[in-house]
Parts: C-alpha cells; structure tokens; sequence
C-alpha cells in the first residue's frame, strides 16, 4: 500500500490513508482478511478495488454490514452511521447462560459496593470460584466495550481490578453487566 501512495496510520497499523487531489482522503481498513474502504467519492473506490483485485483475490461484498462483530447501519438521509454489535452481544449472552436473565436499566446497581475485601478469603471460597469464567466474561464485556460501548467503561473497568481473585459478589456484578446487555444489545455508537 505504501509503494502506491498511502500511508499506514500510527494510531492503526490496519488503517491506510491516501491524501486525493480534491482535498478529500480514501481509508483503507484491513485486517486478516476483512478490508472496509471509505471515501467521498465512490469513483475513488471503485479504483481502489480495482487496483487491489490485480495484485490479490477478493470478493466484493458491497455496502458493508458488518465488521469484527460489528453491524454496520448507515442512513445516508440523515448522514448517520451507527456501529452496534447486537450479534456479538446476544452470542455472549448464550455462552454465559445469561440469555433468558430479566433485563436491568443501569450497567451496575448501587447496591454493588465492590471490594478487595469481597476476594475469597478461605481454599473454600477459592475453590467455588475455580469454575466460574470470570475473566473470560469481563474480557468479552472489554470488547464490547472497546468497540461500541462506551457506557461500559466505569463498570468494565470496576470489574477488571478483581481478575486475578474474583469473588462471588463481583462475579454477581458481572451478571448484572450482562443483564443490562440483555436490555440495550442494540445499542451502540452514532457518528
């Protein structure tokens, strides 16, 4: 990409950009073998692909819809994208059981008061926690949350400081991130 003129972006080794002479800038997005190209004008994609199809197999899959788990909706009257990942969520909740759980209207009730003091304190409370996949949960709720759920963030990141000995009240807590999941999965972000 670089020989013909784009640049690989610091902030994002998977992101290309290419200056055009009309002052506008072409975005090329890969990563494996998923690839999102932007730009003002669509003759400039269309070039893109054409160019890239020479040097390698692809399959255009029109107008995105979807990217790393996240759909795509885009509403050209009113200039709107909105990235959500309704899919990923309710995939996350089957994994944990947690898919017939009643929906909650906040990320973590005030009742949660979570603590170092609430880590398990005997081999007793260890070992009930052994099979609980604490990490696991927080990590698919880190992704969503770094993708397209920003109102996760004070929770996810109360959650995370117990990773390496959880309890069962911040493993209750997790539950409660996914209930309110449960109840906003299509929520997401606008741009």
């Amino acid at each position: 990409m670089v020989k013909i003129g784009y640049k690989r972006r610091d902030f994002d080794c998977c992101v290309y950009t290419k200056s055009l002479g009309d002052g506008s800038m072409i975005f090329l997005l890969l990563y494996v073998d998923d690839m999102l190209i932007a730009a003002k004008n669509m003759r400039d994609i269309i070039d893109l692909k054409s160019l890239l199809s020479q040097e390698f197999e692809m399959k255009d899959l029109g107008a995105a819809k979807k990217i790393l788990g996240m759909e795509i909706h885009r509403d050209r009257g009113s200039k709107k994208l909105w990235l959500s990942q309704k899919g990923y969520v309710e995939k996350v909740l089957q994994r944990f059981g947690m898919n017939e759980a009643k929906p909650v209207s906040t990320p973590l009730a005030y009742h949660f008061k979570l603590s170092v003091d609430q880590c398990p304190k005997s081999d007793k409370e260890t070992h009930d926690m052994v099979e609980i996949p604490y990490a696991s949960a927080v990590g698919c709720l880190m992704y969503a949350m770094v993708c397209t759920r920003p109102d996760l963030a004070h929770v996810v990141g109360q959650v995370c400081k117990y990773m390496s000995r959880p309890g069962k009240q911040h493993w209750e807590a997790v539950k409660w991130i996914f209930r309110y999941l449960k109840g906003t999965a299509g929520h997401g972000i606008v741009f």
